[in-house]
């Protein structure tokens, strides 16, 4: 595997737990541990997750523009697994 795709793929692992921080601290107006709960006793961990992986729009369109494909790969890679993620979570009802 090429460094490129790897560092493309931990930038498009690691944008959505900010986006997912930054919901909890701006929304929710706590802790990332406490939002986390509180969204699995009300059945929303699913669809905050996925609002969470649009903050890797950010990093596609920047790798896009810079025409970085293998590290754009990497992004599209990880939300690939989120969206898997997301779906087993969905089916599991979280």
């Amino acid at each position: 595997m090429n460094t490129n795709f790897l560092k493309g793929f931990l930038i498009g692992l690691l944008t959505p737990v900010a986006g997912f921080w930054f919901y909890a601290k701006i929304a929710l107006k706590s802790e990332a541990d406490v939002a986390y709960h509180q969204l699995v006793s009300d059945n929303l961990l699913t669809q905050v997750i996925a609002i969470a992986v649009l903050f890797n729009l950010l990093p596609l369109f920047v790798f896009n523009n810079r025409s970085e494909n293998e590290q754009l790969k990497g992004v599209v890679a990880a939300s690939i697994l989120y969206a898997f993620v997301i779906s087993v979570l969905y089916f599991l009802n979280y």
